[in-house]
């Protein structure tokens, strides 16, 4: 068997190591060059993905992976092709298909008979079938499921733990039609260890996902809501989860500064402008992304209360990335607490371990620790790096109050200091 896995960012290249364990013949799929030439090294970009390094060298030493630019070609000499590239939204909500049409049509100039596509990009419901499959045919002259087998199988892996999530979670695979069902149940038997669930069709599988994800965000922002009562009322927030909890009939999340990445801010969206064109609005997921989206504003609120207003003040943010442990700044929260910063009048400096200054001020002023002065500090993205924080270093830094946007810095560390710590839904 051979496979094509045409994306070699955060899931797809985790994908085609694990079917490479599995003894499959893989070539890798990708429009950049360096990350093409560097795989063929033997040199991994995904850093913060335990098992990748080990299992590119054995792949490349057995000969069971290569990478290429070359789409169509490796599509033209592989039975099973797995789309996993980027599907976003525009600044108005709208889906931007500009990258996922345009390694459709990739696919489709090297698609013959035979061949089963499936798509692990989450899709909105009903688009393997009535926007991926057209564009297929159109770009291959094949007729699905007649010349060529579609399926869809959503991904549901967490960054830093792909390996394991793999072979944990149930694989969800629907198809347009029985047989490539059955093709795409059958190849993932191959390469998983995990239980395969095959649902009633591909709108189904693609269903599943979207829910997940949209279920998640509104579940965050009830948090959200239920801090900002706690806040109000003088109540800690995180020991009343903690306690409520203890029903095994709750699970109350944890609330936060905002949602990021390539997930929850962008895939409810999918199911949010479906709704509304057939004329079933999900109002709760609307209003959830609002709440969402707003959390960052509330915490500058919560600051600008502290500090007496936040004009000159000098504020520092812990975290460019999304969430802590990954160096990845899709949708990132940091985005609007500096927005709101600014409008304050506010002077941001910005830290991350994880990213080189170079990068940190593409956002906003690096932060030297232990050297800048500074008013206030804001916890973003809680890495292992923050973890072990000298706090008497931010003293030193003339730091007064110190925000915990995710309500996981111990509060006793930033009393001890004798610097005033605050929380979402923690006064």
């Amino acid at each position: 068997m051979k496979l094509a896995v045409v994306g070699l960012g955060k899931i797809g290249l985790p994908i085609a190591m694990q079917a490479c364990s599995k003894g499959v013949e893989v070539t890798g799929c990708d429009i950049n060059q360096r990350v093409v030439e560097n795989l063929n090294r033997g040199i991994n970009h995904i850093k913060e993905e335990p098992g990748i390094d080990e299992k590119l060298k054995d792949a490349l030493e057995k000969g069971l992976f290569r990478a290429t630019t070359e789409t169509s070609k490796a599509v033209s000499e592989s039975d099973v092709v797995i789309i996993v590239v980027p599907l976003v939204v525009d600044k108005e909500k709208n889906v931007d298909y500009r990258i996922i049409d345009a390694a459709t049509r990739d696919v489709a100039r090297g698609l013959r008979k035979g061949t089963l596509v499936i798509y692990e990009t989450t899709l909105p419901v009903g688009d393997t079938r009535n926007h991926m499959k057209p564009l297929l045919e159109e770009g291959s002259g094949l007729k699905a499921p007649a010349d060529f087998y579609l399926a869809f199988s959503p991904e549901r892996v967490y960054t830093g733990q792909v390996f394991r999530n793999l072979s944990e979670y149930p694989k969800i695979v629907g198809g347009i039609d029985e047989e490539s069902a059955k093709k795409a149940e059958e190849f993932y038997r191959r390469i998983l260890d995990a239980e395969i669930i095959r649902v009633a069709n591909s709108e189904t599988a693609e269903m599943v996902k979207i829910m997940g994800m949209t279920y998640r965000d509104v579940n965050i922002a009830l948090a959200n809501e239920f801090a900002k009562f706690a806040q109000k009322k003088g109540i800690d927030i995180k020991e009343a989860i903690e306690a409520c909890n203890t029903n095994p009939h709750s699970h109350v999340l944890r609330p936060g500064i905002g949602v990021g990445g390539h997930c929850a801010p962008v895939y409810p969206y999918f199911i949010i402008n479906e709704g509304k064109r057939i004329g079933s609005r999900i109002t709760l997921a609307e209003e959830a992304r609002k709440i969402n989206d707003e959390m960052a504003k509330y915490a500058t609120g919560l600051l600008a209360k502290e500090l007496g207003g936040l004009k000159e003040k000098r504020v520092l943010i812990l975290g460019l990335a999304f969430r802590e442990n990954v160096k990845e700044t899709a949708f990132t929260t940091t985005r609007f607490i500096i927005d709101n910063l600014l409008e304050e009048g506010a002077r941001v400096l910005l830290h991350d371990p994880l990213f080189s200054k170079e990068e940190i001020e593409e956002w906003a002023p690096f932060c030297e620790m232990g050297k800048d002065k500074i008013d206030a500090a804001i916890m973003q993205a809680y890495h292992r790096e923050y973890q072990d924080m000298d706090f008497g270093v931010l003293k030193k830094m003339g730091c007064k109050v110190f925000l915990d946007g995710r309500n996981m810095v111990p509060r006793e560390k930033a009393e001890r200091a004798g610097i005033r710590y605050i929380g979402m839904g923690i006064n």
